[in-house]
């Protein structure tokens, strides 16, 4: 190899290692009436009385004395559960059966671990034996993977599989490939330029880079219709809108909004996180309506478990076990699932009255995707759409 080829190969592996992480592969954009899932990640553990409230329930008062919000704050849904007053962008979807409240979500011998409930939670395996991520096997599965993104800086271990792993996006505006000056024209050369082995291995994948690098492109020239919250996650859920009216290949995105860890002065900081989801979401949807989209897109939340019963002596709660899922738009609206039962308790925590991985199986089957071959074992599709 002579100096001018060996330059060229050092400055594909010097833009392979700054390039950012994407697909290899590109896919024909997602036509209009395709399904997309976008998952909410509520880190930390997010407390699921303090969201979904049993305000007539005198117990929840008095194991609450200084946490519990009061009844006449509560957004009422049915006379016996009610919507933390922040949620409040989110009662006209409520109202519109646009909104599906699951309570009392977890899975068999719950941990208070976040560590191990939120791997529980990302493979979709109480047992811990599965080491890929639920939507990683989805993408791992397909012979056209199915392109899933990461709003955010690290992919998660749900999008990781044993063959893809999904791209992570911080932003929009950053996502690019960045070679300077005469780097850019020898790279684009060497582009140009059919090889042999790996070598064209190499510059196929760097010329599926830019196909997919163009593809993002578009989504940039895309402007929201709507106002979202100025907070990253209302930005990441901004960025999704683009890149679906962009009509990018992505079928699966992932968000996450945290940290719902409130261990000590919880009423402020929890009031202001589920702010920002509700009008995050509540923008979301709307924009979803304006593109003629919010048929094909559910929204799909969750957090690692809910918090203890009784608050603590910080002003705050602990982590507990069962906790609240969401679903916003083409879902069987309304609280799916039964009231909160506070006088039989699981050691202090809520009981877990369905299992996490029937929701994940009505998301895949949404998507078109058969829940068995993903999630083993896993009980039936969970009446969700």
């Amino acid at each position: 190899m002579d100096r001018r080829e060996f330059l060229k190969s050092g400055l594909l592996g010097l833009a392979l290692s700054q390039a950012p992480t994407l697909l290899w592969r590109t896919a024909a954009a997602a036509p209009l009436g395709e399904k997309i899932l976008v998952v909410v990640q509520l880190s930390g553990g997010n407390d699921q009385l303090n969201t979904l409230i049993p305000h007539r329930q005198e117990l929840y008062y008095r194991l609450r004395p200084r946490l519990a919000v009061p009844t006449r704050e509560v957004l009422d849904l049915d006379g016996r559960l009610g919507l933390h007053p922040a949620l409040k962008p989110l009662a006209p979807l409520y109202e519109a059966g646009r909104l599906a409240l699951i309570p009392q979500v977890g899975y068999p011998n719950p941990s208070r671990s976040h560590f191990v409930s939120m791997d529980i939670w990302h493979t979709a395996d109480p047992e811990r034996r599965a080491h890929t991520g639920w939507l990683g096997r989805v993408l791992d599965g397909e012979q056209d993977p199915l392109c899933e993104t990461h709003l955010g800086t690290s992919t998660p271990l749900a999008l990781t599989g044993s063959q893809a792993v999904a791209p992570s996006v911080a932003s929009l505006e950053g996502f690019e490939l960045r070679i300077q000056g005469p780097l850019r024209s020898l790279w684009e050369e060497g582009l140009s330029r059919p090889r042999q082995g790996e070598a064209e291995a190499v510059r196929q994948a760097f010329l599926r880079l830019k196909a997919s690098l163009a593809q993002v492109g578009r989504a940039r020239g895309v402007k929201n219709r709507v106002g979202y919250p100025s907070h990253p996650f209302g930005q990441a859920l901004a960025d999704v809108a683009r890149m679906i009216a962009a009509e990018l290949p992505t079928r699966v995105f992932y968000v996450s909004l945290g940290s719902f860890d409130t261990h000590a002065d919880q009423p402020n900081r929890h009031e202001d996180l589920l702010g920002v989801l509700a009008q995050g979401l509540a923008a979301f949807h709307q924009e979803m309506r304006l593109l003629g989209r919010e048929r094909d897109v559910l929204v799909l939340g969750f957090s690692e478990f809910g918090r203890r019963v009784a608050e603590n002596a910080s002003y705050g709660t602990d982590h507990g076990k069962a906790g609240l899922m969401f679903a916003l738009g083409p879902v069987r609206g309304g609280i799916l699932g039964p009231e909160p039962n506070l006088e039989d308790l699981d050691e202090g925590d809520l009981k877990f009255q369905t299992d996490f991985r029937s929701v994940y199986a009505a998301a895949l089957r949404f998507l078109g995707v058969d829940p068995s071959a993903i999630l083993p074992g896993a009980p039936a599709p969970f009446p969700l759409v």
